[in-house]
């Protein structure tokens, strides 16, 4: 909805899938609002503001969403305001991503993948008194330009461009072939990749939407460091693998490269679509990746980043962090359907990397783990310390194994880890033969995990809940457990991949979580009665006829699994109680509390449950 008076006008040019919705606002009060379409118009509105001051322009995306099998997101090309260009991209410009509350702001961008609020911060020459645009038509126009436009304006620094109509003999610096065909863009990467080694004042190349099929990867050495290969504006460009290239893009050496912007499509199923090696403070940024092999694998990369891309049914891992790419952070991703042709390990793996975060991911629909940290070598060559696995959501994993979780952490080096698993909600992890001898676990501390905290997350709908195996001096505290099938939570000394060996289970403090027992049972113990100190829990929906409590190979006073009194006779969970935890809609699975869940006032923190997940 336009508006059609003022002394102030603000043109919006933006596109976007499946009917993109957004709000004008100009300090916070609503102008009016738009609609988009698949190609670009203007949204023109006009407002009355305070002449010769500063003022925020906001465009507020509020409905993004999954619709009709398509990712729907909104485009803003440019924000004109009284005649002068404000790019999405320009200093001015910030990304509130997800609620407009200060929180999650990011430098502007024109493609909005998630619901947020573009902010302009425009000084007062944007408003003179003296210069006030009047468009001839108040309703959405479409662009009537004399060459083909882009998504969004051309950029303002140098780069080199590719196009499906480019030629490799022009200069490539061009983002359309001129009127007589003399000069252009370039028409292969490869192409762009010399040129950029041979300038030195040139260092991005920005790929024009279209198929492209190369015949053989990208590879980057120490000449590419510090270069950059993105989309142009949000014209799709696929990069299509095949069977004579097992990578689309390799790093040996190259560092603080950015691939941002781009799609991958048709790799094949043994091949990665980026595979970097010694090529630190790689950024892997906002690319769609479907199909293949492995979607992007980093070792010997220290400090690089992957974030806000969506991955789905690669071949195998999504994320690949081997070992030497310490402080990865790993964050904002959408993973569907991982390991589709290789069942693999996890949706996202981080094996002989300390330091790493795993943050705000969404993963969905694993054949065996959802997110697995750690080290599988007895003698420390891959060790993991450190990682923070926080605010990440894991739906329905470990669909073909009997042995896994959603998250997944194993210590085969035997000693402390120092690992976080914090705020985090799992859900649906589930095993091949569910009614069958499985170990599967929403989270699951495997073969002698130590020295880890888990705290605050949200554990429900499982086969088993939270489990420990092996380790040592860990914490579980101030989760919530509940409406899993099996154990809310289990600990066994035994490991079964060498048999018990090394440091007996002792120091692990399991306490302050609320567990539900509406299904299941409470908590499974085989071992020694010292593998956990387990106490001031908040039991829910405990039935008095039911034995739910279980310590082996130990038997309790009254020679069953038992109760919680006989639990707490055998000297288990001292100071624990039974209460109504105040659940929000347990019926359909939403094990939040409400505000007023009498656990917060016995020293309970709060879950940020709005934080978990992807960004926005």
């Amino acid at each position: 909805m336009a508006t059609t008076s003022g002394n102030s006008t603000i043109i919006v040019t933006a596109e976007g899938t499946e009917r993109a919705h957004f709000t004008l606002l100009v300090d916070g009060k609503k102008i009016g609002e738009g609609t988009t379409g698949s190609t670009a118009k203007d949204f023109v509105f006009k407002t009355d503001v305070a002449q010769d001051q500063a003022h925020t322009v906001q465009v507020r995306y509020d409905n993004d969403g999954y619709v009709n099998g398509k990712d729907r997101n909104l485009i803003v090309n440019e924000i004109s305001i009284n005649g002068k260009s404000v790019l999405p991209t320009d200093d001015i410009v910030t990304y509130d991503k997800g609620a407009l509350d200060g929180r999650d702001v990011v430098a502007g961008q024109k493609q909005m993948w998630w619901n947020g609020t573009l902010a302009v911060e425009a000084g007062k020459s944007y408003f003179a008194g003296d210069k006030v645009a009047a468009p001839a038509e108040p309703t959405p126009v479409e662009p009537t330009p004399s060459e083909p436009t882009p998504g969004v304006p051309k950029p303002s620094g140098p780069g080199f461009y590719v196009a499906k109509n480019g030629n490799d003999s022009w200069s490539g610096k061009l983002a359309a072939p001129n009127a007589d065909g003399t000069d252009g863009p370039f028409a292969s990467l490869q192409k762009a990749q010399s040129a950029m080694r041979a300038d030195p004042t040139i260092d991005t190349t920005y790929v024009r939407g279209g198929d492209y099929y190369p015949n053989n990867p990208i590879w980057l050495d120490g000449q590419d460091s510090g270069v950059t290969f993105t989309g142009y504006g949000n014209e799709k460009a696929v990069i299509h693998g095949s069977a004579q290239a097992s990578v689309s893009f390799g790093l040996g050496g190259a560092k603080d490269v950015t691939i941002e912007g781009l799609t991958f499509t048709g790799g094949v199923a043994n091949g990665h679509y980026v595979f970097a090696d010694n090529a630190a403070g790689l950024t892997f940024a906002n690319n769609s990746v479907t199909g293949g092999g492995y979607g992007i694998t980093v070792q010997n990369s220290a400090n690089s980043k992957v974030i806000g891309n969506q991955f789905d049914r690669t071949g195998a891992e999504a994320v690949f962090v081997k070992a030497g790419s310490n402080a990865t952070l790993v964050s904002d991703n959408l993973i569907r359907h991982p390991n589709a042709a290789d069942r693999g390990d996890a949706g996202i793996w981080v094996n002989g990397s300390s330091d790493v975060k795993i943050t705000h991911n969404q993963i969905e629909n694993s054949p065996e783990k959802a997110i697995a940290v750690g080290s599988v070598q007895t003698d420390g060559s891959d060790a993991t310390y450190r990682a923070t696995i926080a605010f990440n959501k894991v739906i329905d994993a470990n669909l073909d194994s009997n042995d896994g979780g959603g998250i997944y952490l194993i210590n085969r080096q035997q000693d402390l880890t120092g690992h976080s698993v914090v705020n985090n909600d799992v859900s649906g992890t589930t095993a091949t033969n569910p009614s069958g001898s499985v170990a599967s676990w929403g989270i699951y501390l495997d073969d002698w995990t130590s020295g880890a905290t888990v705290k605050g997350n949200v554990v429900h709908d499982n086969i088993g809940g939270v489990f420990l195996h092996g380790g040592w001096n860990n914490t579980v505290t101030e989760n919530v457990i509940a409406g899993n099938s099996g154990a809310q939570i289990g600990l066994q000394q035994d490991v079964a991949w060498s048999g018990w060996k090394g440091k007996a289970m002792s120091g692990n403090d399991i306490s302050g979580n609320v567990v539900d027992v509406s299904e299941g049972m409470a908590v499974h113990i085989y071992g020694p009665a010292g593998v956990g100190n387990i106490h001031d829990n908040f039991y829910s929906n405990l039935d008095a006829s039911k034995d739910l409590f279980d310590v082996w190979p130990q038997v309790m006073a009254g020679g069953g699994k038992g109760d919680l009194a006989e639990w707490k006779a055998a000297g288990y969970d001292k100071g624990s109680v039974t209460l109504n935890p105040g659940f929000v809609n347990p019926g359909a699975d939403d094990f939040s509390l409400s505000a007023n869940s009498p656990v917060h006032g016995m020293g309970f923190d709060h879950i940020p449950y709005g934080d978990i997940g992807l960004l926005g």
